[in-house]
């Protein structure tokens, strides 16, 4: 990228003197500032409070002040002792990643220095299937000391071993029976994290994830086989047999419809997983505006479920402002670029469009959806390869999060900002907005305007069909 083309894309614009104009959001600009006040407003993302909010947000967005504050989580858990009491020498580790952590290896280095001075053995990174392949490589580079393939893991320095996996939920041969539903429908999850001897998930701060009631730790669905994911996000996932309590209490009245019952069930076996597959300690990133570290809050998963549930609950009580033109920012670095978040962004920003109103999403996305989002933003039907008695599903995580963008691109009309040519974004059936005095023009038309910062931070991070019809299912 040409050195115009980022100060172009880091530069602030204010309104000019129209007062029904707006300002541009600009991507990761230190220096935004607002429009008119009273015609237009703003959303941040949630934000960690914690009875260690005091000392849960970094100096600074430096590296080091990051992966400092990521060490130190983990010396003072909610709920939970000091990781050293945790892990004993020699123990493997696995870091259930999620690449939408803002600033994800720096804070992946505080964890592997905390567990370095734990003397584990071993730290296997596992991350989420829609993780990019840059984002893979960039942490291979960064931490991968030995081959994952190998006999011998022991790493020439002496210190534990680290390995980076991105995770496959097709291939059989890395994944792990755990339980089965109450269809005897077999769940496997990814190897590493089974065989580990202590589970650490790295997830962004979502309050919609409360509200979705999904899996709070971030293992389910993301690290099962693609046959479950299928299921779950299809919405026909039952409960587990012989469930818990914790089970029962959020299975509501039998007197439901079978559909709706089916998913209050799905919902509640979610966190099922997490408890079998022994998850006692999980790491919470909240992001600021501008897509950076905001807090980390380290925990149990009670400890994290009843923050993010209190998130909610603050969002819910605040009035949830609407307008005609409503514009969603991928603040972040590269590893925002994604086209989940840009599908994220659409479905938070739909919360808040009046009617059918217009949907901008500001991102720097470079590089084109891979055939999954093609064939859901294309003519062609929904499809889903059937099912196989010998293998998993060809289910691709990302396919409801494509076919969630499609349907909001019918009934919406929403624009991109992107560093991909018109002709390609448009033939997805997405409109384009090209510069700022586009964005400008475009705004005198509405009366007033919203903007969601760091906007994949505002949907849930699993997107479902439970209110579509999927006719496979």
């Amino acid at each position: 990228m040409g050195q115009d083309r980022r100060e172009r894309l880091n530069r602030s614009d204010v309104m000019n003197s129209n007062p029904r104009s707006i300002s541009l959001p600009v991507v990761a600009a230190a220096d935004y500032r607002h429009a008119v006040p009273g015609e237009m407003w703003e959303l941040s993302p949630a934000s960690i409070v914690g009875p260690i909010s005091y000392r849960s947000e970094p100096r600074d967005n430096s590296s080091a002040s990051v992966a400092k504050l990521a060490t130190s989580s983990l010396a003072t858990p909610v709920d939970f002792p000091s990781i050293d009491a945790a892990i004993l020498d020699g123990d493997h580790v696995a870091l259930a990643v999620d690449p939408n952590v803002p600033q994800v290896g720096d804070v992946i280095e505080g964890v592997i220095e905390a567990l370095s001075g734990c003397q584990a053995g071993r730290i296997s990174i596992v991350l989420w299937p829609e993780t990019s392949a840059m984002v893979v490589e960039s942490l291979k580079t960064r931490f991968q000391n030995v081959d994952p393939d190998a006999s011998d893991v022991s790493p020439p320095s002496g210190g534990p071993a680290v390995t980076v996996i991105r995770h496959e939920p097709q291939m059989r041969s890395l994944m792990r029976y755990v339980a089965a539903d109450a269809d005897a429908e077999a769940i496997y999850l990814s190897r590493d994290l089974v065989d580990a001897d202590f589970a650490i998930p790295i997830v962004a701060a979502r309050a919609a994830d409360a509200i979705g009631r999904l899996d709070k730790t971030g293992v389910f669905p993301m690290f099962a086989d693609s046959s479950t994911t299928r299921r779950y996000q299809g919405g026909i996932l039952p409960t587990f047999t012989g469930g818990d309590d914790t089970i029962d209490e959020d299975v509501e009245s039998a007197s439901e419809p079978q559909s709706n019952a089916s998913v209050t069930a799905s919902n509640a076996a979610v966190n099922e997983v997490g408890f079998l597959l022994g998850i006692q300690l999980m790491i919470v990133v909240s992001s600021k505006v501008d897509g950076l570290v905001g807090r980390i809050l380290a925990g149990t998963p009670d400890a994290i479920r009843h923050e993010l549930e209190t998130l909610h609950a603050v969002v819910e009580t605040e009035t949830s402002p609407k307008a005609g033109l409503v514009i969603a920012a991928l603040d972040g670095d590269a590893t925002a670029q994604t086209w989940a978040n840009v599908a994220r962004a659409a479905i938070a920003a739909a919360e808040h469009t009046e009617g059918e109103g217009m949907i901008v999403i500001w991102s720097r996305i470079d590089h084109a959806p891979n055939e999954v989002w093609q064939s859901e933003l294309g003519p062609d039907d929904w499809e889903s390869t059937p099912r196989s008695v010998d293998e998993f599903n060809d289910w691709h995580g990302e396919r409801v999060l494509a076919r969630r963008l499609a349907m909001l691109l019918s009934d919406h009309r929403i624009l991109l900002h992107s560093e991909l040519a018109s002709a390609d974004v448009e033939a997805l059936g997405v409109g384009v907005i090209g510069s700022v005095e586009e964005l400008r023009k475009l705004g005198e038309s509405f009366q007033g305007a919203g903007v969601i910062r760091a906007a994949q931070f505002h949907a849930a991070s699993v997107a479902r069909l439970t209110q579509y019809d999927d006719q496979d299912s």
